[in-house]
């Protein structure tokens, strides 16, 4: 006579099976959610570094108006992209030294992403 699984193992060996393939589906989908947010942070990153270099405000177009490009694709894609800079400057005097440290903040924004740059100057 040949013994088979019971009622009892078999639903226990599904749960088990359920619940290991809903928490690897949660892992996959976290994932991609994460390396999507890190791939739009970096292209951020990349697009304000020109904001960062040229300081003028508005799209991408105006701050590489310099470069001639007549690629209209190009163009269109990079009008696309508007972003907002705010300039702070942050100064402290350590009289005992005759020191000053200036800080210069440099927020670059957009309506999702925002990136801070520091210059420290010491005189």
């Amino acid at each position: 006579m040949k013994k088979g699984f019971t009622l009892i193992e078999v639903m226990i060996a599904t749960v088990i099976v359920l619940i290991a393939s809903f928490a690897i589906l949660s892992m996959s989908s976290n994932s991609k959610y994460l390396f999507n947010l890190i791939t739009q942070n970096n292209d951020f990153t990349l697009k304000a570094s020109v904001v960062a270099i040229e300081q003028k405000k508005g799209n991408l177009y105006e701050n590489l108006k310099n470069f001639n490009i007549t690629n209209d694709y190009i163009i269109h894609i990079l009008k696309k992209y508007k972003f907002h800079f705010k300039k702070d400057i942050d100064v402290q005097e350590f009289k005992d030294f005759n020191i000053t440290k200036e800080t210069d903040i440099l927020n670059i924004y957009n309506s999702h992403n925002q990136m801070q740059i520091y210059e420290v100057k010491i005189k």
